[in-house]
């Protein structure tokens, strides 16, 4: 009877190990054309700042009048704080959208593959079926 049990318990786990997906998060992030333009989009707005910040240096070391200078840097100094600041809060903010889009995504394909649970493949040692690569495929 204990023999019986035994076998049971293991088919039970053995079921359960079949039932867990691991998938490789940062794959995933790093295949995402959705990521790829986010970071693109970042990138220009960046350098369009730096353009900005060049032409106000600019016009601040043009100004000979040294008051008038130094109300020109605090100015720009103030503007370039805030438009880095903007740029930094839309791009997490997009970042988060597309990142929540994935997780769904993840969430959405283990659903129709039968998986009860996906873990990040980092920390896996042994065990799972790995859906990196359908993942990857479907929210490029």
């Amino acid at each position: 009877m204990k023999n019986q049990t035994n076998e049971k318990d293991k088919t039970t786990q053995q079921s359960d190990a079949n039932n867990i997906a691991v998938a490789d998060v940062q794959a995933i992030v790093n295949s995402s054309t959705q990521v790829k333009a986010l970071k693109e989009a970042h990138a220009i707005k960046l350098k369009e700042l730096n353009l900005w910040l060049q032409n106000a240096q600019n016009e601040v070391n043009t100004e000979q009048d040294k008051e008038k200078q130094q109300a020109l840097l605090q100015k720009y100094n103030a503007e370039f704080v805030l438009k880095k600041r903007d740029i930094a809060l839309q791009y997490q903010q997009e970042l988060k959208i597309v990142s929540e889009n994935i997780t769904q995504t993840v969430a959405d394909e283990a659903k129709k593959k039968g998986f009860s649970m996906v873990i990040a493949k980092s920390i896996v040692i042994y065990g799972g079926e790995d859906i990196t690569e359908e993942i990857a495929k479907i929210v490029k």
